[in-house]
Protein backbone atom coordinates (compact mmCIF):
# COMPACT_ATOMS: atom_id res chain seq x y z
CA UNK A 1 0.00 0.00 0.00
CA UNK A 2 1.37 3.35 -1.03
CA UNK A 3 2.02 5.99 1.59
CA UNK A 4 2.20 9.58 0.35
CA UNK A 5 3.30 12.42 2.60
CA UNK A 6 1.54 15.73 2.09
CA UNK A 7 3.05 19.04 3.18
CA UNK A 8 0.54 21.81 2.44
CA UNK A 9 2.49 25.04 2.12
CA UNK A 10 1.83 28.74 1.83
CA UNK A 11 4.84 30.88 0.97
CA UNK A 12 3.74 33.38 3.59
CA UNK A 13 1.49 31.74 6.16
CA UNK A 14 0.98 35.14 7.81
CA UNK A 15 -1.54 35.99 5.09
CA UNK A 16 -3.57 32.89 5.95
CA UNK A 17 -3.36 32.76 9.73
CA UNK A 18 -2.65 36.36 10.69
CA UNK A 19 0.00 34.84 12.92
CA UNK A 20 3.56 33.72 12.30
CA UNK A 21 5.23 34.05 8.90
CA UNK A 22 6.95 31.06 7.27
CA UNK A 23 9.67 33.39 6.00
CA UNK A 24 11.90 33.15 9.08
CA UNK A 25 14.87 30.88 9.67
CA UNK A 26 15.15 28.66 12.72
CA UNK A 27 18.67 27.43 13.39
CA UNK A 28 19.73 28.60 9.94
CA UNK A 29 16.92 26.84 8.03
CA UNK A 30 13.34 27.60 7.08
CA UNK A 31 10.72 25.42 8.78
CA UNK A 32 9.90 23.60 5.53
CA UNK A 33 13.33 21.95 5.74
CA UNK A 34 12.58 20.45 9.16
CA UNK A 35 9.42 18.87 7.75
CA UNK A 36 11.11 17.46 4.64
CA UNK A 37 14.06 15.96 6.52
CA UNK A 38 11.75 14.47 9.13
CA UNK A 39 9.62 12.72 6.51
CA UNK A 40 12.67 11.49 4.59
CA UNK A 41 13.77 9.59 7.72
CA UNK A 42 10.53 7.56 7.81
CA UNK A 43 11.22 4.33 5.86
CA UNK A 44 7.58 3.47 5.15
CA UNK A 45 6.81 6.72 3.31
CA UNK A 46 6.99 6.17 -0.45
CA UNK A 47 6.81 9.74 -1.72
CA UNK A 48 6.85 13.23 -0.24
CA UNK A 49 4.86 16.05 -1.83
CA UNK A 50 5.13 19.76 -1.19
CA UNK A 51 1.69 20.99 -2.17
CA UNK A 52 1.84 24.71 -2.90
CA UNK A 53 0.52 27.19 -5.44
CA UNK A 54 3.80 29.07 -5.74
CA UNK A 55 7.00 27.28 -6.77
CA UNK A 56 9.09 29.99 -5.11
CA UNK A 57 8.96 27.70 -2.07
CA UNK A 58 11.79 25.84 -3.79
CA UNK A 59 14.07 28.79 -3.01
CA UNK A 60 13.60 28.09 0.71
CA UNK A 61 14.64 24.43 0.57
CA UNK A 62 18.20 23.41 1.42
CA UNK A 63 18.27 20.06 -0.41
CA UNK A 64 16.37 19.80 -3.68
CA UNK A 65 15.97 16.00 -3.84
CA UNK A 66 13.86 13.40 -2.05
CA UNK A 67 10.50 15.08 -2.62
CA UNK A 68 8.13 16.22 -5.37
CA UNK A 69 6.82 19.73 -5.80
CA UNK A 70 3.15 19.51 -6.77
CA UNK A 71 1.37 22.63 -7.99
CA UNK A 72 -2.02 23.21 -6.41
CA UNK A 73 -4.79 25.47 -7.73
CA UNK A 74 -4.38 29.09 -6.63
CA UNK A 75 -7.97 29.25 -5.37
CA UNK A 76 -6.86 27.04 -2.49
CA UNK A 77 -4.94 30.05 -1.12
CA UNK A 78 -8.22 31.74 -0.23
CA UNK A 79 -8.78 32.37 3.49
CA UNK A 80 -12.15 30.59 3.33
CA UNK A 81 -10.49 27.32 2.31
CA UNK A 82 -10.52 24.53 4.90
CA UNK A 83 -8.06 21.65 5.20
CA UNK A 84 -10.60 19.26 3.64
CA UNK A 85 -10.47 21.33 0.42
CA UNK A 86 -6.69 20.87 0.34
CA UNK A 87 -6.93 17.11 0.94
CA UNK A 88 -9.71 16.70 -1.65
CA UNK A 89 -7.57 18.36 -4.30
CA UNK A 90 -4.47 16.40 -3.32
CA UNK A 91 -6.02 12.92 -3.48
CA UNK A 92 -7.56 13.79 -6.84
CA UNK A 93 -4.04 14.38 -8.17
CA UNK A 94 -2.12 11.68 -6.29
CA UNK A 95 -3.11 8.02 -6.27
CA UNK A 96 -2.33 6.64 -2.83
CA UNK A 97 -3.92 4.35 -0.24
CA UNK A 98 -2.63 6.31 2.77
CA UNK A 99 -1.70 9.91 3.51
CA UNK A 100 0.67 11.38 6.08
CA UNK A 101 -0.39 15.00 6.47
CA UNK A 102 2.31 17.14 8.05
CA UNK A 103 2.03 20.88 8.57
CA UNK A 104 5.54 22.39 8.59
CA UNK A 105 5.20 24.21 11.89
CA UNK A 106 6.40 21.61 14.42
CA UNK A 107 10.17 21.36 13.98
CA UNK A 108 10.72 19.09 16.99
CA UNK A 109 8.53 16.18 15.93
CA UNK A 110 10.38 12.85 15.90
CA UNK A 111 10.69 10.16 13.24
CA UNK A 112 9.47 7.50 15.67
CA UNK A 113 6.28 9.46 16.25
CA UNK A 114 5.34 9.35 12.57
CA UNK A 115 6.20 5.64 12.41
CA UNK A 116 4.08 4.99 15.50
CA UNK A 117 1.13 6.75 13.87
CA UNK A 118 1.59 4.92 10.57
CA UNK A 119 1.92 1.39 11.95
CA UNK A 120 -1.64 0.87 13.27
CA UNK A 121 -3.17 2.46 10.17
CA UNK A 122 -1.17 0.26 7.79
CA UNK A 123 -1.97 -2.80 9.90
CA UNK A 124 -5.69 -2.06 9.58
CA UNK A 125 -6.14 -1.65 13.33
CA UNK A 126 -7.21 1.99 12.86
CA UNK A 127 -7.94 4.01 9.74
CA UNK A 128 -6.55 7.28 11.09
CA UNK A 129 -4.10 8.55 13.67
CA UNK A 130 -2.95 11.87 15.06
CA UNK A 131 -0.64 13.35 17.67
CA UNK A 132 -2.01 14.83 20.87
CA UNK A 133 -0.82 16.37 24.10
CA UNK A 134 -2.21 15.06 27.37
CA UNK A 135 -3.25 17.53 30.07
CA UNK A 136 -4.09 16.08 33.52
CA UNK A 137 -5.38 19.48 34.62
CA UNK A 138 -8.65 20.96 35.84
CA UNK A 139 -10.31 22.09 32.62
CA UNK A 140 -13.27 24.32 31.86
CA UNK A 141 -15.36 24.66 28.72
CA UNK A 142 -18.05 27.28 28.06
CA UNK A 143 -18.05 28.41 31.67
CA UNK A 144 -18.36 24.92 33.18
CA UNK A 145 -15.89 22.35 34.55
CA UNK A 146 -15.12 19.81 31.86
CA UNK A 147 -13.41 16.95 33.70
CA UNK A 148 -14.58 17.28 37.29
CA UNK A 149 -17.83 18.00 39.13
CA UNK A 150 -18.02 21.51 40.58
CA UNK A 151 -20.59 20.56 43.24
CA UNK A 152 -18.41 17.79 44.72
CA UNK A 153 -15.10 17.87 46.58
CA UNK A 154 -12.20 18.91 44.38
CA UNK A 155 -10.37 15.73 43.31
CA UNK A 156 -6.66 15.20 43.76
CA UNK A 157 -4.64 16.09 40.64
CA UNK A 158 -3.83 12.39 40.15
CA UNK A 159 -7.56 11.62 40.04
CA UNK A 160 -8.48 14.14 37.36
CA UNK A 161 -9.52 12.65 34.04
CA UNK A 162 -6.94 14.01 31.57
CA UNK A 163 -7.85 16.06 28.51
CA UNK A 164 -6.31 15.18 25.15
CA UNK A 165 -5.77 18.07 22.74
CA UNK A 166 -4.93 17.52 19.08
CA UNK A 167 -1.37 18.66 18.55
CA UNK A 168 -2.43 19.89 15.12
CA UNK A 169 0.55 19.17 12.89
CA UNK A 170 0.53 15.43 12.13
CA UNK A 171 -2.33 13.30 10.82
CA UNK A 172 -2.26 9.88 9.20
CA UNK A 173 -5.29 8.42 7.43
CA UNK A 174 -6.31 5.92 4.79
CA UNK A 175 -7.70 7.46 1.63
CA UNK A 176 -10.81 5.28 1.84
CA UNK A 177 -11.56 6.41 5.40
CA UNK A 178 -11.12 10.03 4.39
CA UNK A 179 -13.49 9.65 1.43
CA UNK A 180 -16.10 8.01 3.66
CA UNK A 181 -16.16 10.85 6.20
CA UNK A 182 -14.35 13.73 4.48
CA UNK A 183 -12.39 14.05 7.70
CA UNK A 184 -8.71 13.48 8.41
CA UNK A 185 -9.73 11.87 11.72
CA UNK A 186 -12.02 8.83 11.74
CA UNK A 187 -14.57 8.14 14.50
CA UNK A 188 -12.15 5.69 16.20
CA UNK A 189 -8.62 7.06 15.70
CA UNK A 190 -5.29 6.01 17.15
CA UNK A 191 -4.07 8.82 19.39
CA UNK A 192 -0.32 9.16 19.79
CA UNK A 193 0.51 11.18 22.89
CA UNK A 194 3.66 13.28 22.73
CA UNK A 195 5.19 15.67 25.23
CA UNK A 196 4.90 19.43 25.01
CA UNK A 197 8.50 19.81 23.84
CA UNK A 198 8.04 17.56 20.81
CA UNK A 199 4.60 19.00 20.16
CA UNK A 200 5.68 22.64 20.17
CA UNK A 201 3.87 24.37 17.29
CA UNK A 202 4.99 27.61 15.69
CA UNK A 203 1.83 29.55 14.91
CA UNK A 204 2.80 32.96 16.28
CA UNK A 205 5.95 35.02 16.74
CA UNK A 206 6.04 34.09 20.43
CA UNK A 207 6.13 30.38 19.47
CA UNK A 208 9.04 31.09 17.14
CA UNK A 209 10.96 32.86 19.89
CA UNK A 210 10.52 29.84 22.18
CA UNK A 211 11.73 27.54 19.40
CA UNK A 212 14.79 29.74 18.93
CA UNK A 213 15.59 29.43 22.63
CA UNK A 214 15.33 25.63 22.36
CA UNK A 215 17.62 25.44 19.33
CA UNK A 216 20.14 27.99 20.66
CA UNK A 217 20.33 26.08 23.95
CA UNK A 218 21.42 22.98 22.03
CA UNK A 219 18.31 21.01 23.04
CA UNK A 220 17.53 20.12 19.42
CA UNK A 221 19.94 19.78 16.50
CA UNK A 222 18.56 17.17 14.07
CA UNK A 223 18.22 19.52 11.08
Amino acid sequence: MKVAALIPYWIDYHKMSEGHSNLKKLGGSYLINYAIKLLKRVPRIDEIFIYASNDSVMQLIDEKDGFTYLQRPSWLDNKSVVIEDIIDSFIQQVETENVVLLHPNSPFLQTATISDCLAPVLAGEYDSAFTACKYPKFCWYKGKPLNYVFTENTPRPSEVEPIFIEQGSLYVFSTNAYKANRKRVSPHPYIKCIDHFEGHEINADEDFQIAELIVNAGMFSEI
